[in-house]
C-alpha cells in the first residue's frame, strides 16, 4: 500500500486527477449563465430550502435544455439567425465541461460550423477561441481572435499568454482586468495564474473571492469553487482541509463525478481504503474513465492482487489510445500522465513533445522534462523547465522535476 500511495501522491503534484477537462482553473469553469435554476420571486411565500439538486437531475436538465435547442436551430434554418446556434454551441461546451464527455465538443464544434454558415459579416470568433482553448490548441485560439480585433477579448488573449508562457503578462493583464470589472471570473483567471506561479495559498483567497461574489444558483459552480480549493489543498499536503472541501463540493452537486473521484484520491491518502474503492468504483461504472480505471487497478495491485491489476491497466490503456485517435488534440495532455506512469517511455516522450508544441507553458513543460529524464536525456529537459522556472513558473512538481534533472546530471 506504501507504494501505492507514493504513486497516487506523485499522481496528485502532476495533476493527473484534477486534469480530466480540468483544462485549467479558467477553461473548465462552468459558465455563470449556464442552465440557472429556478429562484424564487419577490412576494413568494418562502418554503424550506430544498435539498440541492444531484448531478443526475442537473445532468438531465441540461439534456433537455440541448434537445430544446437542436428543435430551435431547425426551425430558425430558413431565416439563418445566429442566436440559435450560438445558443447551442454554449449548451454543448458547457455539457461538455459538466460531464467530461469529449462527444460533447464535436457537438459544440458542429453547431459552431452552423453558426459560421448563418453569420454575416464578423465571424464568430469568440467562439473559434474558446473551443481551440478546450481543445488545447492555442495557437488556433490566437488565430481566431485575431479576426476581430475590434472586439472585447481581454479575458481570452489573457489566457493565451499564459499558455504560451508568458506568465507575467498574463498576470499584469489579469489584475488590470480584476480592477476594471471585479467579477468572479476574473477572479479565477487570476487565480489560475497564482497557482501556476507559486502563490497556492493566494491562489485559494481569489477562488473564495470569486465564491462570495457570485450570486447565481447554479450548483455545478458553486461545486466547482469548492473543488478547485480543495485540489489547491491536495496540492499542499493539507488532506483533511481537502477532503472538508471536496465534502462541500459534493453537498452542493451531489453525485457529480469529478468531485467523487476525488474524495476517492483523498481518502486513500488518509487511510480509508473501503471508501476510496466504492467511490472509484462507483465513477468509474458513471464514466468509464480510463484514468480511473488505472487509479483502481493500483489499489489492486497493493492488495496483492496483480493479475486484475495488469488487465485493468491494459484495459486503460487501450481506452487511453482509442481517446488520443478520437481527439488528439483534446486529449494528449491527459494521457501523458499514464505513460509517464506505466510506460512505454517512447510514447510518453512522442505525447509529452506534441502537448507543449501546442501549450508551451510550465504543466506542459514540466511533463516534456520528465519524459526526456526518464529517456535519458536530461540536459534537454534541463533546456525545456528551465526558461519555465526563470520566467515565473513555481509550482512543486516543476522545482522537484528540476531536482531529479540535476541528479541525473550528476550521475552522468
Amino acid at each position: 500500500m506504501r507504494d501505492y500511495l507514493n504513486l497516487l501522491r506523485l499522481w496528485a503534484s502532476r495533476g493527473l486527477c484534477g486534469a480530466i477537462l480540468l483544462l485549467s482553473l479558467l477553461a473548465c469553469a462552468p459558465e455563470e449563465n449556464a442552465t440557472p435554476l429556478a429562484t424564487s420571486q419577490p412576494g413568494m411565500e418562502q418554503s424550506p430550502a430544498p435539498e440541492a439538486p444531484g448531478y443526475a437531475l442537473l445532468r438531465a436538465r441540461q439534456e433537455r435544455r440541448l434537445a430544446a435547442l437542436e428543435q430551435d436551430l431547425s426551425e430558425s434554418a430558413g431565416a439563418r439567425a445566429t442566436g440559435p446556434a450560438r445558443r447551442l454551441f454554449e449548451g454543448w461546451l458547457y455539457h461538455a465541461r459538466l460531464t467530461g464527455e469529449l462527444a460533447g465538443f464535436d457537438r459544440a464544434a458542429a453547431a459552431l460550423a452552423e453558426l459560421k454558415q448563418r453569420t454575416r459579416g464578423e465571424p464568430p470568433c469568440r467562439e473559434q477561441a474558446e473551443l481551440a482553448l478546450a481543445s488545447h490548441q492555442i495557437e488556433a485560439a490566437a488565430t481566431a481572435l485575431s479576426a476581430c480585433p475590434g472586439t472585447d477579448n481581454r479575458d481570452l488573449l489573457i489566457d493565451i499568454d499564459y499558455y504560451r508562457g508568458d506568465y507575467q503578462r498574463a498576470i499584469t493583464q489579469a489584475v488590470n482586468l480584476l480592477e476594471e470589472r471585479n467579477l468572479p471570473a476574473d477572479y479565477i483567471r487570476l487565480a489560475r495564474l497564482r497557482q501556476g506561479t507559486g502563490s497556492s495559498r493566494e491562489a485559494d483567497a481569489l477562488l473564495e473571492a470569486a465564491e462570495q461574489r457570485y450570486h447565481n444558483d447554479n450548483p455545478h459552480q458553486i461545486a466547482w469553487f469548492r473543488l478547485q480549493r480543495g485540489i489547491l489543498a491536495l496540492e499542499r499536503g493539507e488532506h483533511e482541509r481537502a477532503r472538508a472541501l471536496f465534502r462541500r463540493a459534493d453537498a452542493a452537486l451531489p453525485g457529480w463525478w469529478l468531485v467523487e473521484e476525488h474524495l476517492a484520491e483523498v481518502s486513500l491518502l488518509l487511510g480509508d481504503t473501503a471508501t476510496a474503492v466504492a467511490l472509484y468504483d462507483k465513477v468509474i461504472a458513471d464514466t468509464g474513465n480510463p484514468q480511473f480505471i488505472a487509479a483502481r487497478a493500483e489499489i489492486d495491485r497493493s492488495r496483492g492482487r496483480e493479475s486484475e491489476a495488469q488487465q485493468a491497466l491494459e484495459q486503460a490503456r487501450v481506452m487511453l489510445n482509442e481517446r488520443l485517435q478520437q481527439h488528439p488534440a483534446a486529449f494528449t495532455g491527459h494521457a501523458v500522465d499514464f505513460f509517464l506512469t506505466y510506460g512505454p517511455p517512447s510514447q510518453a516522450l512522442n505525447l509529452a513533445r506534441a502537448d507543449y508544441q501546442q501549450r508551451p507553458y510550465g504543466n506542459a513543460a514540466t511533463h516534456l522534462a520528465t519524459a526526456l529524464r526518464q529517456a535519458g536525456a536530461p540536459e534537454e529537459a534541463l533546456q525545456v523547465l528551465l526558461p519555465q522556472l526563470e520566467a515565473g513558473w513555481a509550482t512543486p512538481q516543476a522545482r522537484e522535476e528540476l531536482d531529479l534533472i540535476r541528479d541525473a546530471l550528476e550521475l552522468n
